[in-house]
Order: structure tokens, then sequence, then C-alpha cells
């Protein structure tokens, strides 16, 4: 078979040509650290490695959004520390007022404190994020949570937030909440549950709360907020007039009979009657609606209360023990809260955590299938080299063998 000169040259060059762009890949890789350098060098593999590369931004995400979740949390965490502290001083201060020893200057000097710490409350519950958002005005985040009207008929601090909260997606099966909005951390906590006597044809009858936990039960599971006639409750002395039975006035139910001697106290799920009465007497008593307070509002209640020099001694402590229930309901609704976030910082720890050893374990597979393997690549370098090196002598020998170098 006849070679052509150039076939020799074109097959030369060609030579040539292949191993200069072998060995140039080979540096490129080495440059690179990437061992593929466009996806013809592996279909298979350059999949693999955008895949893995979406779920390694997909983590860098999730981190993100972690991060910003226990930032959230953590000043939320803060604020309500600070305000359970706030509180118990109050509280402190409230049980002190009970004092039978306290004058009306004394009273109003406390009054001075608890007016502070309402109005720190109060600041504490319109806290604000870095960015100035109000953290527990759910989605109304721009305006203040909770507002103080002096002419409103009820409470003067209120919410005017709503009860949206933001979601923050730290993995793709979990989702933690981020805020806790003010109507249920501050603003739905019930007030002291009480009831009052309505009539009694009794020479003389007084009632108080001797157990306010059993009252609370029995407020609780009685309670009609539908039909306001099953509140309501009768007391009658039996014809022997030593036994008291009482009655649903709404259902007619007989809940139950007690001794009675005329003048001497009972008790009847946490209320303690006394009635200086004859057979056939009666007194009627009615559950009172429950009521929400928040803490600010308790502690400015309690606050007008000591305030007022000339309270008589049984409402300043009707008020007292209203104080002191509203800030524990307040307190235990605080503690929940806190609870909540703690649980949740505790979760998005642990998520953290998981999505960093998934991220090392996806970065590992993907280094697998993409990165060098730099002692091959060397020795690959040095081979292409050579050969190089080899085709272009042997072009050189080869393009000058003809007649006319014979014929010199």
């Amino acid at each position: 078979m006849r070679i052509s000169t150039s076939q020799l040259f074109d097959r030369g060059i060609n030579n040539i040509l292949n191993g200069q762009g072998e060995l140039s890949d080979t540096q490129q890789r080495l440059s690179s650290g990437k061992k593929l350098l466009r996806p013809s060098d592996d279909p298979v593999g350059a999949s693999k490695v955008i895949r893995l590369t979406e779920e390694l931004d997909q983590i860098t995400q999730f981190q993100r959004n972690n991060e910003l979740l226990t930032g959230s949390l953590k000043e939320q965490e803060a604020v309500m520390r600070n305000i359970n502290e706030a509180v118990t001083k109050a509280r402190t201060l409230a049980i002190q007022a009970g004092s039978g020893a306290m004058t009306p200057e004394s009273r109003a000097a406390i009054g001075v404190e608890i007016a502070e710490i309402r109005d720190q409350v109060f600041d504490l519950m319109n806290s604000k994020n870095a960015a100035g958002e109000y953290i527990f005005a759910g989605y109304q985040s721009k305006s203040p949570a909770f507002v103080y009207d002096p002419s409103a008929t009820g409470n003067k601090y209120y919410f005017q937030g709503d009860e949206g909260t933001t979601n923050y997606q730290l993995s793709p099966s979990v989702q933690i909440q981020g805020n806790d909005s003010g109507k249920s951390v501050f603003e739905d906590v019930f007030a002291r549950f009480k009831a009052s006597v309505t009539a009694t044809t009794a020479a003389d009858a007084s009632m108080t709360i001797s157990e306010q936990n059993d009252l609370d039960r029995f407020h609780k599971q009685n309670y009609d907020a539908v039909t306001p006639a099953n509140n309501d409750y009768q007391i009658q002395v039996n014809p022997a007039g030593d036994q008291v039975t009482v009655t649903n006035v709404g259902t007619g139910a007989n809940l139950g009979t007690f001794n009675f001697t005329p003048g001497q106290p009972f008790t009847f799920n946490g209320l303690q009657f006394t009635i200086d009465g004859a057979p056939g007497d009666t007194l009627d008593f009615s559950l009172n609606p429950p009521e929400k307070k928040n803490l600010a509002q308790t502690l400015d209640d309690f606050f007008v209360a000591l305030d007022d020099p000339d309270i008589p001694q049984q409402d300043f402590l009707v008020a007292l023990d209203d104080a002191i229930i509203g800030m524990d309901n307040g307190l235990n609704a605080l503690g929940a809260a806190t609870s909540g976030v703690g649980g949740r910082l505790n979760v998005s720890s642990a998520v953290y955590e998981s999505n960093l050893d998934l991220e090392i374990a996806t970065k590992e597979a993907r280094s697998v299938v993409q990165d060098v393997d730099y002692a091959k690549a060397v020795s690959d370098l040095s081979r292409q080299e050579t050969a190089l090196q080899a085709a272009q002598a042997t072009f050189s020998r080869v393009t000058s063998l003809s007649l006319f170098d014979y014929v010199r």
C-alpha cells in the first residue's frame, strides 16, 4: 500500500493534536480539581453531580432557615424570661402588700413599683426583633401587638395583632414555628374565676372563695355559656334546719346535701357559705362569666387598688387575690410558651446537626464522581507529555524522508 506525503503529514498532525488535547485536558483537571470537564466525559456521572449539587444547595438553604429560626426563638425566649422576672417581682410585692401592717401610704409606695413593672411588662410585650418587627403581633408585625386605651370600658390594655405565625422549613420533612402570637401567650389568660350571691331570704348570709383550685375546677366543668340559667344555683335549708341542699336552678339537678348549723360556715366546691337562717331559707348564687386579662391589665387593676386610699379592706383583699391569681395564671401561660420555645430550639439544633452530617456525606459522594485523582492525573500528565514529545519527534523524522533528500 502506498502512503502519500500528504497522508504522512495528516497523520502526524492528528497525532500531535490529539496528544496536545489530552495533555491540555489533564492539565485542566489538575488545575481545577475536577475530573469531569464536560458532560460527555461521563454522562451518568455528570447527571449524578448535578443532582448532588442541588441537594447541597437545598441543605445550605435549610441551614440558613435554621439560623434565622434560632435567632427568632432566642429573641422571643429572652423577652419572655424578662417578663417572667418582672411579674415574679410584682407577685412578691403583692404578697407584701397583703400584710395587715401595711398603711395606705405603704400600699401607695408599692403601687408606684407595680406601675413601673406594669409599664415594663407592657413594653416587653411590644418587643421588636432585629428587623424592627413586633415579635408578638402575628402577621401584623408592623404595628404594636398591644395597645393602651384609657377610655376603654373593659380592659384598657388589649391585643390588636392576629394569630399569624411564621414557619421555617429546616429539612424536607421538618417545619418549625418561629414565633408565638401575643394572643396565645398573654391575651388568652383567664382571670380569677368567681361566683356571686344574687339573692337570699336568710337573716344574714355571706359567701367567700376558700379554695380557688376547687372553684376553678367546678367553674370549668359547669359554666354554660349558651344557657345562662344553668349557671344559677340555690341553697335551701331543710325543714329540720340541720342540712342544706344545693340545686342547679336551670337544670333542677340536685348537687348534694350538706350538714348545716346556722351561722357556721360550710364549703361547696371551693365556695364557703355562712348562712344565719331558718328552715326553708334560701341563698341564690351564680357563676360569674369567665374573663381574660393579660399581665399588663392585671397589674394595672392591682395598681388602681393600691393607689386608692379609701378602698375598704375587704375590697382590697379581693383585688389582692385577683392580682395574685391573675399573675399566677399569666406566669403559667408564659411558662408553657417558654417551654415550647425551648423544645423548638432543641429540635432545630438536632436538625442542624443532622443536616451537617448529611452535607458531609453528600459532598463525599459528589467528590467520588467529580473530583480528580491527583496521583493518577499526574501520572497521566507525565505519560501524555512523553507521548506528545515522541509524536513531535516522529513527525519531524517522517516529514524529512523524501527523494529530494537523497538527490542532495
